[in-house]
């Protein structure tokens, strides 16, 4: 059911970096600075915000454990993006794959 959901979506879910970028401006942190704080480079932190580049597992505990809530939330906002665009490319293919249950 969950997958119908995200799949009739008519817009790409939120991208986490989106959610990043506004958390970082309410808290008035650089990339840089957020950067320094995940120990990764600001050019990943700003592939990230631009949509570019995927919440990894790494990347969920590090922001996650910087911002204090935690990896899964960053990991489901990830996994809403890419079911959502595998159902754009897929389609067809999915379609073709029979439920046993």
């Amino acid at each position: 059911m969950r997958q119908n959901i995200i799949q009739a979506r008519p817009e790409r879910p939120v991208h986490p970096g989106e959610v990043i970028a506004d958390i970082l401006d309410d808290l008035e942190i650089t990339q840089t600075q957020f950067a320094e704080i995940l120990g990764i480079s600001q050019q990943t932190v700003n592939e990230i915000i631009q949509g570019q580049q995927p919440i990894t597992v790494d990347l969920a505990i590090r922001i996650g454990k910087a911002l204090g809530n935690g990896h899964r939330l960053w990991l489901n906002l990830q996994q809403k993006v890419d079911v959502w665009d595998a159902w754009q490319v897929n389609e067809e293919e999915y379609e073709k794959v029979l439920t046993v249950v």
